[in-house]
């Protein structure tokens, strides 16, 4: 079973590359308004922490020098971003292209992260997808089209996280007779659902999703992550 700081580093490298890309699309492709472009650009500021939490997960835990590294050069940027952008005034944001300075390491990081552990890609969309939609919502966004449009995706990838779950056990009997194996899928497959229903009620009830509520969504669908790393050692 792999150490806590190894599925942290894992998890929030994850996460948080696939939370800056949506965010991202949203930034490029969503018709903001000045004050809306900065406010969700703030709002990066809290992946920047995850990414640094990340790199010190994997400093803990002993990953390849090169790809901490790329993980601390993304934070590093993204601090002196943060600190620049909390210099303008409010309705001001930075270029947005100056963001993929940060993202790019990242996203380097990530892909060889995710192709060490694909078989948790889906429950990390789901997750990112979680997170990214929280910090929207901090940022008052105006785009409610998201907020249909990102539970929905995420109850497709968390429906893809357990088909993929499972056909990775089928494949892999000897894993099935490990008691702890059962105990793992039952609390991941659990928590990632509750944090699907929970997205969707907002939907249910035709009210705007409120941040609180989406903050324990990102969480529940973290802890799940970290949970299905415990599948595929």
């Amino acid at each position: 079973m792999p150490s806590l700081y190894t599925t942290l580093f894992v998890s929030l490298v994850s996460c948080s590359a696939l939370a800056f890309l949506v965010l991202m699309l949203v930034l490029h492709k969503g018709e903001l308004c000045p004050g809306q472009t900065g406010r969700i650009q703030r709002q990066l500021s809290t992946l920047v922490s995850f990414i640094t939490l990340a790199g010190l997960s994997g400093f803990e835990s002993q990953q390849a020098t090169w790809l901490v590294g790329l993980v601390f050069a993304s934070a590093l940027i993204g601090w002196v971003l943060t600190f620049k952008i909390n210099k303008l005034k409010h309705k001001r944001s930075l270029n947005i292209n100056l963001w993929w300075l940060m993202g790019m390491p990242l996203l380097l990081a990530a892909t060889v992260v995710l192709l060490q552990h694909s078989i948790g890609t889906f429950s990390f969309i789901a997750c990112a997808a979680a997170i990214a939609h929280w910090l929207m919502v901090k940022a008052k966004h105006r785009l409610t089209s998201f907020d249909k449009l990102l539970p929905f995706a995420g109850l497709a990838a968390a429906m893809c996280s357990l088909v993929a779950v499972c056909i990775y056990l089928v494949l892999n009997q000897t894993l099935l007779e490990q008691s702890d194996t059962v105990k793992h899928f039952v609390v991941m497959s659990s928590l990632l659902l509750l944090a699907t229903l929970l997205w969707l009620f907002p939907q249910l009830k035709k009210t705007a999703p409120p941040a609180p509520l989406l903050l324990a969504v990102a969480f529940i669908s973290f802890i799940s992550s970290l949970k299905l790393q415990a599948l595929s050692v």
